[in-house]
Protein backbone atom coordinates (compact mmCIF):
# COMPACT_ATOMS: atom_id res chain seq x y z
CA UNK A 1 0.00 0.00 0.00
CA UNK A 2 2.80 2.40 0.86
CA UNK A 3 4.48 1.75 -2.49
CA UNK A 4 1.21 2.32 -4.33
CA UNK A 5 0.66 5.56 -2.41
CA UNK A 6 4.16 6.75 -3.21
CA UNK A 7 3.69 5.93 -6.89
CA UNK A 8 0.36 7.74 -7.00
CA UNK A 9 1.89 10.84 -5.43
CA UNK A 10 4.83 10.90 -7.86
CA UNK A 11 4.63 13.43 -10.65
CA UNK A 12 4.32 12.22 -14.24
CA UNK A 13 7.94 12.98 -15.13
CA UNK A 14 9.24 10.79 -12.30
CA UNK A 15 6.85 7.99 -13.25
CA UNK A 16 7.96 8.07 -16.89
CA UNK A 17 11.62 8.27 -15.86
CA UNK A 18 11.25 5.32 -13.50
CA UNK A 19 9.39 3.31 -16.15
CA UNK A 20 12.00 4.05 -18.81
CA UNK A 21 14.89 3.27 -16.46
CA UNK A 22 13.32 -0.03 -15.40
CA UNK A 23 12.35 -0.98 -18.94
CA UNK A 24 15.94 -0.35 -20.09
CA UNK A 25 18.03 -1.24 -17.05
CA UNK A 26 16.36 -4.58 -16.31
CA UNK A 27 16.82 -5.97 -19.86
CA UNK A 28 20.32 -4.50 -19.96
CA UNK A 29 21.24 -6.19 -16.68
CA UNK A 30 19.64 -9.44 -17.81
CA UNK A 31 21.48 -9.22 -21.11
CA UNK A 32 24.74 -8.54 -19.29
CA UNK A 33 24.16 -11.49 -16.98
CA UNK A 34 23.28 -13.83 -19.85
CA UNK A 35 26.21 -12.54 -21.88
CA UNK A 36 28.50 -13.07 -18.90
CA UNK A 37 27.19 -16.59 -18.39
CA UNK A 38 27.53 -17.44 -22.07
CA UNK A 39 31.01 -15.89 -22.11
CA UNK A 40 31.96 -17.96 -19.08
CA UNK A 41 30.61 -21.03 -20.80
CA UNK A 42 32.49 -20.13 -23.95
CA UNK A 43 35.67 -19.50 -21.95
CA UNK A 44 35.19 -22.81 -20.17
CA UNK A 45 34.65 -24.63 -23.46
CA UNK A 46 37.66 -22.89 -24.93
CA UNK A 47 39.73 -23.82 -21.87
CA UNK A 48 38.55 -27.41 -22.14
CA UNK A 49 39.45 -27.48 -25.81
CA UNK A 50 42.87 -25.93 -25.25
CA UNK A 51 43.51 -28.21 -22.28
CA UNK A 52 42.48 -31.21 -24.36
CA UNK A 53 44.90 -30.15 -27.08
CA UNK A 54 47.62 -29.63 -24.48
CA UNK A 55 47.01 -33.07 -22.98
CA UNK A 56 47.18 -34.67 -26.41
CA UNK A 57 50.43 -32.83 -27.06
CA UNK A 58 51.92 -34.07 -23.77
CA UNK A 59 50.63 -37.55 -24.51
CA UNK A 60 52.22 -37.56 -27.95
CA UNK A 61 55.56 -36.34 -26.61
CA UNK A 62 55.57 -38.85 -23.73
CA UNK A 63 54.50 -41.70 -26.02
CA UNK A 64 57.30 -40.78 -28.40
CA UNK A 65 59.78 -40.79 -25.52
CA UNK A 66 58.47 -44.09 -24.15
CA UNK A 67 58.60 -45.64 -27.58
CA UNK A 68 62.28 -44.69 -27.75
CA UNK A 69 62.93 -46.39 -24.41
CA UNK A 70 61.01 -49.44 -25.53
CA UNK A 71 63.01 -49.52 -28.77
CA UNK A 72 66.23 -49.41 -26.74
CA UNK A 73 64.91 -52.26 -24.62
CA UNK A 74 64.19 -54.27 -27.75
CA UNK A 75 67.66 -53.54 -29.10
CA UNK A 76 69.13 -55.28 -26.04
CA UNK A 77 66.71 -58.15 -26.39
CA UNK A 78 67.55 -58.52 -30.06
CA UNK A 79 71.33 -58.64 -29.44
CA UNK A 80 72.25 -62.23 -30.33
CA UNK A 81 75.40 -62.20 -28.19
CA UNK A 82 73.44 -61.22 -25.06
CA UNK A 83 70.87 -63.95 -25.68
CA UNK A 84 73.61 -66.50 -26.35
CA UNK A 85 75.51 -65.61 -23.17
CA UNK A 86 72.30 -65.79 -21.08
CA UNK A 87 71.48 -69.16 -22.58
CA UNK A 88 74.93 -70.50 -21.74
CA UNK A 89 74.73 -69.17 -18.18
CA UNK A 90 71.42 -70.90 -17.63
CA UNK A 91 72.80 -74.18 -19.05
CA UNK A 92 76.31 -74.27 -17.48
CA UNK A 93 75.63 -73.11 -13.93
CA UNK A 94 78.65 -71.87 -11.93
CA UNK A 95 82.10 -71.93 -13.53
CA UNK A 96 84.72 -70.10 -15.47
CA UNK A 97 82.69 -70.02 -18.65
CA UNK A 98 79.71 -68.69 -16.83
CA UNK A 99 81.77 -65.90 -15.31
CA UNK A 100 83.13 -64.99 -18.72
CA UNK A 101 79.56 -64.81 -20.10
CA UNK A 102 78.49 -62.66 -17.19
CA UNK A 103 81.38 -60.27 -17.69
CA UNK A 104 80.48 -60.04 -21.38
CA UNK A 105 76.87 -59.11 -20.56
CA UNK A 106 77.95 -56.53 -17.98
CA UNK A 107 80.32 -54.88 -20.42
CA UNK A 108 77.58 -54.74 -23.05
CA UNK A 109 75.10 -53.15 -20.64
CA UNK A 110 77.66 -50.61 -19.45
CA UNK A 111 78.53 -49.68 -23.00
CA UNK A 112 74.85 -49.46 -23.86
CA UNK A 113 74.22 -47.07 -20.98
CA UNK A 114 76.90 -44.59 -22.05
CA UNK A 115 75.50 -41.30 -23.42
CA UNK A 116 71.92 -41.99 -22.27
CA UNK A 117 71.49 -39.39 -19.54
CA UNK A 118 67.82 -40.07 -18.81
CA UNK A 119 68.37 -43.81 -18.31
CA UNK A 120 69.64 -44.33 -14.80
CA UNK A 121 70.30 -48.04 -14.92
CA UNK A 122 69.65 -51.33 -16.67
CA UNK A 123 68.99 -54.57 -14.80
CA UNK A 124 68.89 -58.04 -16.28
CA UNK A 125 67.69 -60.94 -14.14
CA UNK A 126 68.54 -64.49 -15.12
CA UNK A 127 67.27 -66.98 -12.59
CA UNK A 128 68.90 -65.99 -9.32
CA UNK A 129 71.66 -63.94 -10.98
CA UNK A 130 71.48 -60.17 -11.43
CA UNK A 131 73.26 -58.24 -14.11
CA UNK A 132 73.26 -54.49 -13.73
CA UNK A 133 74.68 -51.37 -15.23
CA UNK A 134 74.29 -48.10 -13.32
CA UNK A 135 77.76 -47.07 -12.19
CA UNK A 136 76.27 -46.62 -8.71
CA UNK A 137 75.54 -50.05 -7.38
CA UNK A 138 72.47 -52.19 -7.68
CA UNK A 139 71.50 -52.88 -4.13
CA UNK A 140 68.98 -49.97 -3.96
CA UNK A 141 67.06 -51.02 -7.03
CA UNK A 142 67.26 -54.67 -6.06
CA UNK A 143 65.66 -53.75 -2.76
CA UNK A 144 62.78 -52.02 -4.58
CA UNK A 145 62.48 -55.02 -6.88
CA UNK A 146 62.12 -57.31 -3.88
CA UNK A 147 59.52 -54.99 -2.32
CA UNK A 148 57.36 -55.06 -5.45
CA UNK A 149 57.04 -58.67 -6.61
CA UNK A 150 54.01 -57.58 -8.64
CA UNK A 151 56.36 -55.95 -11.12
CA UNK A 152 57.95 -59.27 -12.05
CA UNK A 153 54.53 -60.90 -12.09
CA UNK A 154 53.28 -58.25 -14.49
CA UNK A 155 56.28 -58.82 -16.78
CA UNK A 156 55.74 -62.57 -16.74
CA UNK A 157 52.01 -62.17 -17.43
CA UNK A 158 52.72 -59.87 -20.38
CA UNK A 159 54.17 -62.81 -22.36
CA UNK A 160 57.12 -60.98 -23.85
CA UNK A 161 55.48 -57.55 -24.24
CA UNK A 162 56.92 -54.45 -22.67
CA UNK A 163 55.42 -53.45 -19.32
CA UNK A 164 55.67 -50.00 -17.71
CA UNK A 165 56.00 -49.89 -13.94
CA UNK A 166 54.84 -46.91 -11.83
CA UNK A 167 57.17 -44.30 -10.45
CA UNK A 168 59.00 -45.31 -7.31
CA UNK A 169 61.30 -43.56 -4.88
CA UNK A 170 64.86 -44.37 -3.88
CA UNK A 171 65.74 -43.02 -0.45
CA UNK A 172 68.70 -40.81 0.34
CA UNK A 173 71.92 -42.75 -0.17
CA UNK A 174 75.60 -42.19 -0.68
CA UNK A 175 74.94 -41.41 -4.33
CA UNK A 176 72.07 -38.93 -3.75
CA UNK A 177 71.52 -36.47 -0.92
CA UNK A 178 67.75 -36.36 -1.53
CA UNK A 179 65.16 -38.91 -2.56
CA UNK A 180 65.21 -39.71 -6.27
CA UNK A 181 62.37 -40.98 -8.44
CA UNK A 182 62.29 -43.33 -11.39
CA UNK A 183 59.85 -45.23 -13.55
CA UNK A 184 60.72 -48.48 -15.32
CA UNK A 185 59.99 -50.54 -18.41
CA UNK A 186 60.55 -54.26 -18.40
CA UNK A 187 59.88 -57.40 -20.41
CA UNK A 188 60.76 -61.06 -20.55
CA UNK A 189 63.88 -62.27 -22.38
CA UNK A 190 63.39 -65.47 -24.35
CA UNK A 191 65.67 -67.66 -26.38
CA UNK A 192 65.29 -66.74 -30.03
CA UNK A 193 65.95 -70.37 -30.91
CA UNK A 194 63.27 -71.59 -28.52
CA UNK A 195 60.54 -69.05 -27.86
CA UNK A 196 59.18 -71.14 -25.10
CA UNK A 197 62.42 -70.89 -23.09
CA UNK A 198 62.46 -67.90 -20.73
CA UNK A 199 65.98 -66.70 -20.09
CA UNK A 200 65.08 -63.94 -17.62
CA UNK A 201 63.78 -60.38 -17.63
CA UNK A 202 65.30 -57.01 -18.39
CA UNK A 203 64.42 -53.59 -16.92
CA UNK A 204 65.36 -50.03 -17.83
CA UNK A 205 65.03 -47.45 -15.07
CA UNK A 206 64.30 -43.94 -16.37
CA UNK A 207 64.84 -40.79 -14.35
CA UNK A 208 61.65 -38.83 -13.64
CA UNK A 209 63.46 -35.75 -14.95
CA UNK A 210 62.78 -37.07 -18.45
CA UNK A 211 59.09 -36.39 -17.85
CA UNK A 212 59.89 -33.20 -15.95
CA UNK A 213 61.37 -31.68 -19.08
CA UNK A 214 58.29 -32.51 -21.14
CA UNK A 215 55.88 -31.28 -18.47
CA UNK A 216 57.80 -28.04 -18.02
CA UNK A 217 57.16 -27.22 -21.67
CA UNK A 218 53.43 -26.81 -21.02
CA UNK A 219 51.41 -24.83 -18.49
CA UNK A 220 47.84 -25.83 -17.80
CA UNK A 221 46.95 -22.59 -15.96
CA UNK A 222 48.67 -20.26 -13.48
CA UNK A 223 47.84 -22.65 -10.64
CA UNK A 224 46.83 -25.71 -12.62
CA UNK A 225 48.33 -29.16 -12.26
CA UNK A 226 49.28 -31.87 -14.73
CA UNK A 227 48.87 -35.44 -13.53
CA UNK A 228 49.95 -38.73 -15.14
CA UNK A 229 48.74 -42.03 -13.67
CA UNK A 230 48.49 -45.64 -14.71
CA UNK A 231 45.35 -47.73 -14.78
CA UNK A 232 45.78 -48.83 -11.15
CA UNK A 233 45.82 -45.28 -9.80
CA UNK A 234 49.58 -45.11 -9.27
CA UNK A 235 51.04 -41.67 -9.85
CA UNK A 236 53.52 -41.64 -12.74
CA UNK A 237 54.22 -37.92 -12.73
CA UNK A 238 53.12 -34.96 -10.63
CA UNK A 239 54.90 -31.70 -9.79
CA UNK A 240 54.66 -32.62 -6.10
CA UNK A 241 57.02 -35.57 -5.54
CA UNK A 242 55.21 -36.57 -2.34
CA UNK A 243 52.26 -37.85 -4.39
CA UNK A 244 54.39 -40.64 -5.91
CA UNK A 245 53.79 -42.67 -2.77
CA UNK A 246 49.98 -42.35 -3.03
CA UNK A 247 47.36 -44.40 -4.83
CA UNK A 248 44.39 -42.60 -6.36
CA UNK A 249 42.11 -45.53 -7.07
CA UNK A 250 39.86 -44.77 -4.08
CA UNK A 251 39.52 -41.05 -4.84
CA UNK A 252 36.07 -40.19 -6.38
CA UNK A 253 37.37 -38.14 -9.29
CA UNK A 254 39.74 -40.95 -10.26
CA UNK A 255 36.89 -43.46 -10.12
CA UNK A 256 34.91 -41.20 -12.46
CA UNK A 257 37.91 -40.98 -14.74
CA UNK A 258 38.26 -44.78 -14.86
CA UNK A 259 34.52 -45.09 -15.47
CA UNK A 260 34.97 -42.75 -18.47
CA UNK A 261 31.80 -40.85 -17.62
CA UNK A 262 32.97 -37.61 -19.15
CA UNK A 263 36.33 -36.17 -20.18
CA UNK A 264 35.38 -32.88 -18.48
CA UNK A 265 34.09 -32.64 -14.94
CA UNK A 266 34.23 -30.55 -11.79
CA UNK A 267 35.90 -32.19 -8.79
CA UNK A 268 36.61 -31.10 -5.24
CA UNK A 269 40.01 -31.71 -3.66
CA UNK A 270 41.25 -30.31 -0.38
CA UNK A 271 38.18 -28.09 -0.15
CA UNK A 272 38.78 -26.47 -3.54
CA UNK A 273 36.91 -26.93 -6.82
CA UNK A 274 38.84 -27.94 -9.92
CA UNK A 275 37.94 -28.33 -13.55
CA UNK A 276 39.36 -31.72 -14.56
CA UNK A 277 40.10 -32.75 -18.13
CA UNK A 278 41.74 -36.05 -19.00
CA UNK A 279 42.64 -38.37 -21.87
CA UNK A 280 43.93 -41.94 -21.97
CA UNK A 281 46.98 -42.98 -23.94
CA UNK A 282 46.44 -45.66 -26.56
CA UNK A 283 50.08 -46.73 -26.14
CA UNK A 284 50.18 -47.90 -22.54
CA UNK A 285 46.78 -46.87 -21.07
CA UNK A 286 48.29 -44.12 -18.94
CA UNK A 287 45.93 -41.30 -17.99
CA UNK A 288 46.89 -37.68 -18.58
CA UNK A 289 44.79 -35.32 -16.47
CA UNK A 290 44.77 -31.54 -16.09
CA UNK A 291 43.38 -30.04 -12.88
CA UNK A 292 42.54 -26.33 -13.20
CA UNK A 293 41.34 -24.44 -10.09
CA UNK A 294 38.03 -22.65 -10.56
CA UNK A 295 39.77 -19.52 -9.31
CA UNK A 296 41.97 -19.64 -12.40
CA UNK A 297 38.89 -19.89 -14.61
CA UNK A 298 37.34 -16.96 -12.78
CA UNK A 299 40.55 -15.02 -13.18
CA UNK A 300 40.35 -15.57 -16.92
CA UNK A 301 36.87 -14.04 -16.96
CA UNK A 302 37.77 -11.28 -14.49
CA UNK A 303 38.55 -8.75 -17.19
CA UNK A 304 35.38 -9.68 -19.03
CA UNK A 305 33.39 -9.34 -15.82
CA UNK A 306 34.91 -5.94 -15.13
CA UNK A 307 34.26 -4.88 -18.71
CA UNK A 308 30.63 -5.97 -18.47
CA UNK A 309 30.14 -4.18 -15.15
CA UNK A 310 31.64 -0.98 -16.51
CA UNK A 311 29.65 -1.34 -19.73
CA UNK A 312 26.36 -1.98 -17.93
CA UNK A 313 26.87 0.98 -15.60
CA UNK A 314 28.03 3.22 -18.44
CA UNK A 315 25.05 2.31 -20.58
CA UNK A 316 22.82 2.46 -17.52
CA UNK A 317 23.99 5.99 -16.72
CA UNK A 318 23.55 6.99 -20.36
CA UNK A 319 20.06 5.51 -20.45
CA UNK A 320 19.15 7.23 -17.19
CA UNK A 321 20.21 10.57 -18.67
CA UNK A 322 18.28 9.71 -21.83
CA UNK A 323 15.25 8.70 -19.76
CA UNK A 324 15.41 12.00 -17.86
CA UNK A 325 15.60 13.92 -21.12
CA UNK A 326 12.80 11.92 -22.75
CA UNK A 327 10.54 12.22 -19.70
CA UNK A 328 11.23 15.95 -19.50
CA UNK A 329 10.60 16.28 -23.25
CA UNK A 330 7.32 14.36 -23.00
CA UNK A 331 6.02 16.00 -19.84
CA UNK A 332 7.05 19.57 -20.68
CA UNK A 333 3.97 20.27 -22.85
CA UNK A 334 1.79 18.53 -20.26
CA UNK A 335 3.23 20.76 -17.54
CA UNK A 336 2.62 23.75 -19.79
CA UNK A 337 -0.97 22.58 -20.23
CA UNK A 338 -1.37 22.24 -16.45
CA UNK A 339 -0.04 25.79 -16.01
CA UNK A 340 -2.40 26.96 -18.74
CA UNK A 341 -5.36 25.33 -16.98
CA UNK A 342 -4.42 27.11 -13.76
CA UNK A 343 -4.28 30.37 -15.71
CA UNK A 344 -7.74 29.69 -17.13
CA UNK A 345 -8.92 28.92 -13.59
CA UNK A 346 -7.54 32.33 -12.63
CA UNK A 347 -9.56 33.75 -15.57
CA UNK A 348 -6.44 34.60 -17.52
CA UNK A 349 -8.21 33.74 -20.77
CA UNK A 350 -5.53 35.24 -23.00
CA UNK A 351 -2.99 32.51 -22.14
CA UNK A 352 -2.16 30.31 -25.15
CA UNK A 353 -0.14 27.11 -25.58
CA UNK A 354 2.44 26.87 -28.37
CA UNK A 355 1.55 24.39 -31.12
CA UNK A 356 5.03 23.32 -32.23
CA UNK A 357 4.25 19.84 -33.57
CA UNK A 358 1.56 17.82 -35.30
CA UNK A 359 1.65 14.88 -32.90
CA UNK A 360 -0.86 14.10 -30.15
CA UNK A 361 0.64 16.78 -27.89
CA UNK A 362 0.31 19.34 -30.65
CA UNK A 363 -3.30 18.29 -31.21
CA UNK A 364 -3.97 18.58 -27.47
CA UNK A 365 -2.43 22.06 -27.38
CA UNK A 366 -4.46 23.11 -30.40
CA UNK A 367 -7.61 21.64 -28.85
CA UNK A 368 -6.84 23.41 -25.56
CA UNK A 369 -6.38 26.73 -27.35
CA UNK A 370 -9.65 26.14 -29.20
CA UNK A 371 -11.35 25.23 -25.93
CA UNK A 372 -9.89 28.33 -24.30
CA UNK A 373 -11.23 30.50 -27.12
CA UNK A 374 -14.60 28.77 -26.86
CA UNK A 375 -14.66 29.34 -23.09
CA UNK A 376 -13.75 32.97 -23.70
CA UNK A 377 -16.56 33.23 -26.24
CA UNK A 378 -18.98 31.54 -23.84
CA UNK A 379 -17.97 33.90 -21.04
CA UNK A 380 -18.53 36.80 -23.41
CA UNK A 381 -21.86 35.34 -24.51
CA UNK A 382 -22.97 34.87 -20.91
CA UNK A 383 -22.06 38.45 -20.19
CA UNK A 384 -23.89 39.65 -23.30
CA UNK A 385 -26.95 37.57 -22.40
CA UNK A 386 -26.89 38.98 -18.89
CA UNK A 387 -26.61 42.51 -20.26
CA UNK A 388 -29.42 41.84 -22.75
CA UNK A 389 -31.65 40.49 -19.99
CA UNK A 390 -30.95 43.53 -17.84
CA UNK A 391 -31.59 45.80 -20.81
CA UNK A 392 -34.83 43.96 -21.54
CA UNK A 393 -35.88 44.38 -17.93
CA UNK A 394 -35.06 48.07 -18.10
CA UNK A 395 -36.98 48.46 -21.34
CA UNK A 396 -39.89 46.53 -19.88
CA UNK A 397 -39.85 48.81 -16.88
CA UNK A 398 -39.66 51.81 -19.15
CA UNK A 399 -42.59 50.43 -21.10
CA UNK A 400 -44.46 49.94 -17.86
CA UNK A 401 -44.00 53.48 -16.68
CA UNK A 402 -43.57 55.37 -19.96
CA UNK A 403 -45.21 58.68 -19.04
CA UNK A 404 -46.21 59.42 -22.62
CA UNK A 405 -47.97 56.09 -22.95
CA UNK A 406 -49.75 56.53 -19.64
CA UNK A 407 -50.62 60.14 -20.47
CA UNK A 408 -51.94 59.36 -23.90
CA UNK A 409 -53.92 56.39 -22.62
CA UNK A 410 -55.46 58.38 -19.83
CA UNK A 411 -56.17 61.27 -22.23
CA UNK A 412 -57.92 58.91 -24.56
CA UNK A 413 -59.94 57.46 -21.71
CA UNK A 414 -60.87 60.98 -20.71
CA UNK A 415 -62.15 61.95 -24.18
CA UNK A 416 -63.98 58.67 -24.47
CA UNK A 417 -65.61 59.25 -21.18
CA UNK A 418 -66.85 62.57 -22.57
CA UNK A 419 -67.82 61.44 -26.03
CA UNK A 420 -68.92 57.81 -25.36
CA UNK A 421 -70.71 55.84 -22.83
CA UNK A 422 -69.33 54.13 -19.74
CA UNK A 423 -68.82 50.57 -21.22
CA UNK A 424 -65.93 51.52 -23.50
CA UNK A 425 -64.23 53.42 -20.73
CA UNK A 426 -64.52 50.39 -18.53
CA UNK A 427 -62.97 48.18 -21.22
CA UNK A 428 -59.99 50.45 -21.68
CA UNK A 429 -59.45 50.76 -17.97
CA UNK A 430 -59.57 46.95 -17.67
CA UNK A 431 -57.10 46.52 -20.54
CA UNK A 432 -54.72 49.07 -19.04
CA UNK A 433 -54.99 47.38 -15.68
CA UNK A 434 -54.05 44.00 -17.21
CA UNK A 435 -51.10 45.56 -19.01
CA UNK A 436 -49.81 47.18 -15.86
CA UNK A 437 -50.28 43.98 -13.86
CA UNK A 438 -48.44 41.90 -16.50
CA UNK A 439 -45.61 44.40 -16.91
CA UNK A 440 -44.79 44.77 -13.24
CA UNK A 441 -44.79 41.00 -12.49
CA UNK A 442 -41.27 40.43 -11.03
CA UNK A 443 -38.70 37.66 -11.61
CA UNK A 444 -40.30 35.93 -14.59
CA UNK A 445 -38.19 36.34 -17.75
CA UNK A 446 -40.27 33.62 -19.46
CA UNK A 447 -44.04 33.34 -19.59
CA UNK A 448 -46.68 31.21 -21.29
CA UNK A 449 -47.48 32.22 -24.89
CA UNK A 450 -51.14 32.51 -23.91
CA UNK A 451 -50.38 35.27 -21.38
CA UNK A 452 -48.04 37.06 -23.80
CA UNK A 453 -50.78 37.10 -26.46
CA UNK A 454 -53.32 38.36 -23.92
CA UNK A 455 -50.98 41.23 -23.09
CA UNK A 456 -50.50 41.92 -26.80
CA UNK A 457 -54.27 42.01 -27.38
CA UNK A 458 -54.76 44.47 -24.52
CA UNK A 459 -51.88 46.59 -25.81
CA UNK A 460 -53.28 46.52 -29.35
CA UNK A 461 -56.78 47.37 -28.08
CA UNK A 462 -55.55 50.45 -26.26
CA UNK A 463 -53.45 51.58 -29.25
CA UNK A 464 -56.39 51.01 -31.59
CA UNK A 465 -58.57 53.17 -29.38
CA UNK A 466 -55.83 55.78 -29.34
CA UNK A 467 -55.60 55.90 -33.15
CA UNK A 468 -59.41 56.01 -33.53
CA UNK A 469 -59.74 52.74 -35.41
CA UNK A 470 -57.39 53.70 -38.22
CA UNK A 471 -56.19 50.08 -38.20
CA UNK A 472 -57.25 46.63 -37.10
CA UNK A 473 -55.19 43.88 -35.43
CA UNK A 474 -55.93 40.22 -36.11
CA UNK A 475 -54.43 37.27 -34.16
CA UNK A 476 -54.13 33.80 -35.78
CA UNK A 477 -52.80 31.33 -33.18
CA UNK A 478 -52.37 27.54 -33.10
CA UNK A 479 -53.99 26.68 -29.78
CA UNK A 480 -51.59 23.76 -29.30
CA UNK A 481 -48.83 26.31 -28.73
CA UNK A 482 -50.52 28.35 -26.01
CA UNK A 483 -48.67 26.54 -23.18
CA UNK A 484 -45.25 27.05 -24.74
CA UNK A 485 -42.74 29.17 -22.82
CA UNK A 486 -41.67 32.46 -24.50
CA UNK A 487 -39.64 35.51 -23.40
CA UNK A 488 -41.85 38.00 -21.56
CA UNK A 489 -42.76 41.12 -23.57
CA UNK A 490 -40.96 39.79 -26.66
CA UNK A 491 -43.81 41.16 -28.88
CA UNK A 492 -43.76 44.66 -27.35
CA UNK A 493 -41.07 46.33 -29.51
CA UNK A 494 -42.42 44.86 -32.73
CA UNK A 495 -46.07 45.76 -32.06
CA UNK A 496 -45.00 49.22 -30.98
CA UNK A 497 -42.92 49.64 -34.16
CA UNK A 498 -45.77 48.47 -36.42
CA UNK A 499 -48.29 50.79 -34.75
CA UNK A 500 -46.22 53.90 -34.14
CA UNK A 501 -44.22 53.84 -37.37
CA UNK A 502 -46.18 51.62 -39.73
CA UNK A 503 -49.64 53.18 -39.09
CA UNK A 504 -48.39 56.70 -38.52
CA UNK A 505 -49.42 57.99 -41.98
CA UNK A 506 -52.47 55.77 -42.53
CA UNK A 507 -55.87 57.41 -42.01
CA UNK A 508 -57.91 54.24 -42.36
CA UNK A 509 -57.74 50.62 -43.50
CA UNK A 510 -54.59 49.74 -41.63
CA UNK A 511 -54.12 46.07 -40.80
CA UNK A 512 -51.70 44.27 -38.50
CA UNK A 513 -51.78 40.46 -38.51
CA UNK A 514 -50.07 38.42 -35.79
CA UNK A 515 -49.64 34.73 -36.75
CA UNK A 516 -48.37 32.06 -34.33
CA UNK A 517 -47.78 28.63 -35.92
CA UNK A 518 -45.31 25.71 -35.62
CA UNK A 519 -42.07 26.28 -37.54
CA UNK A 520 -41.45 23.37 -39.92
CA UNK A 521 -37.73 24.10 -40.28
CA UNK A 522 -36.68 24.09 -36.63
CA UNK A 523 -39.61 22.39 -34.94
CA UNK A 524 -40.06 25.52 -32.83
CA UNK A 525 -42.57 28.40 -32.91
CA UNK A 526 -42.92 30.79 -35.83
CA UNK A 527 -44.35 34.24 -34.96
CA UNK A 528 -45.02 36.68 -37.82
CA UNK A 529 -46.14 40.32 -37.54
CA UNK A 530 -47.38 41.55 -40.91
CA UNK A 531 -48.59 45.14 -41.46
CA UNK A 532 -49.65 47.11 -44.52
CA UNK A 533 -48.18 50.29 -43.21
CA UNK A 534 -45.69 52.64 -44.83
CA UNK A 535 -42.78 50.19 -44.50
CA UNK A 536 -39.14 50.99 -43.79
CA UNK A 537 -36.71 52.75 -46.07
CA UNK A 538 -33.74 50.69 -47.23
CA UNK A 539 -31.08 52.80 -45.51
CA UNK A 540 -33.07 52.90 -42.28
CA UNK A 541 -33.57 49.11 -42.41
CA UNK A 542 -29.82 48.70 -42.92
CA UNK A 543 -29.12 50.85 -39.85
CA UNK A 544 -31.60 48.80 -37.81
CA UNK A 545 -29.86 45.57 -38.84
CA UNK A 546 -26.50 47.07 -37.84
CA UNK A 547 -27.92 48.15 -34.45
CA UNK A 548 -27.06 51.80 -35.14
CA UNK A 549 -30.47 53.31 -34.31
CA UNK A 550 -33.46 52.55 -32.14
CA UNK A 551 -33.39 49.16 -33.88
CA UNK A 552 -31.03 48.05 -31.13
CA UNK A 553 -34.09 47.27 -29.02
CA UNK A 554 -35.69 45.43 -31.91
CA UNK A 555 -32.66 43.20 -32.37
CA UNK A 556 -31.97 42.56 -28.68
CA UNK A 557 -34.29 39.55 -28.86
CA UNK A 558 -32.47 38.31 -31.94
CA UNK A 559 -29.08 38.41 -30.19
CA UNK A 560 -30.52 36.80 -27.08
CA UNK A 561 -32.16 33.91 -28.95
CA UNK A 562 -29.06 33.18 -31.03
CA UNK A 563 -26.79 33.20 -27.99
CA UNK A 564 -29.03 30.91 -25.95
CA UNK A 565 -30.40 28.52 -28.57
CA UNK A 566 -28.36 28.80 -31.76
CA UNK A 567 -28.26 30.61 -35.05
CA UNK A 568 -31.42 28.93 -36.39
CA UNK A 569 -33.47 30.98 -33.91
CA UNK A 570 -33.91 34.76 -33.84
CA UNK A 571 -35.59 37.72 -35.57
CA UNK A 572 -35.66 38.72 -39.24
CA UNK A 573 -37.25 41.82 -40.83
CA UNK A 574 -38.37 42.26 -44.42
CA UNK A 575 -39.73 45.59 -45.60
CA UNK A 576 -40.25 47.61 -48.77
CA UNK A 577 -40.95 51.31 -48.54
CA UNK A 578 -44.66 51.94 -49.02
CA UNK A 579 -45.61 48.24 -48.95
CA UNK A 580 -45.51 47.30 -45.27
CA UNK A 581 -43.23 45.24 -43.04
CA UNK A 582 -42.92 41.54 -42.09
CA UNK A 583 -41.23 40.64 -38.79
CA UNK A 584 -40.51 36.91 -38.32
CA UNK A 585 -39.56 35.54 -34.90
CA UNK A 586 -38.43 31.89 -34.52
CA UNK A 587 -38.63 30.63 -30.93
CA UNK A 588 -37.70 27.20 -29.46
CA UNK A 589 -40.31 24.91 -27.96
CA UNK A 590 -40.38 25.09 -24.15
CA UNK A 591 -43.62 23.81 -22.67
CA UNK A 592 -44.92 25.06 -19.31
CA UNK A 593 -45.85 22.50 -16.62
CA UNK A 594 -49.00 22.64 -14.54
CA UNK A 595 -47.28 24.84 -11.95
CA UNK A 596 -46.39 27.35 -14.63
CA UNK A 597 -42.70 26.46 -14.83
CA UNK A 598 -40.80 25.95 -18.07
CA UNK A 599 -39.69 22.44 -19.04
Amino acid sequence: MLKQRLIRHMNLQKKITMLLVLSIFIPLTLFGYLFYQSSNQFAEERTNKETDQLLHLVNQNVDRLLNEYEAQLHSIYENENVILQLSQINQQGEGTETQLSADSINRYLRNFLRGKDDIDSIYLFSGQKLFFADFKGSQYYEEQFRKHPQWQEAVQDAGGKAVWMPTYELPVNRYSFEPSHYFSIGMQVKNVADVMQTLGSIYINVKITALDRLADQVKVSPNGTLLVTDGEGHVIWHPNAETYQETLKDIPFYKDMLAKRTPFSTVRMNGQLYQMNYIQSSYNDWYYAALIPNDDLKEQSKELRQFLIVTVFAFGASFIMLALWVSRFITKPIRQMAVAMKQVHKENVDFQLPVASEDEIGLLNAAFNSMRRRINDLIHEVRVISEKEKEAEVRALQAQINPHFVYNSLDTINWMAIERDQHDISSMIAALSDIMRYAIRPGEPYIALEEELKWAQNYAYLQKMRFEDRFDIHFQVDKALLRQRVPRLFLQPYLENSILHGMEHIEEGGLITVTVLPDMGTGGIRVELLDNGSGIKEDELHSIMLRRTHGIGIYNLDDRLKLEYGSEYGVSIRSDWGEGTVVTIILPLHAMDDAGNGQ
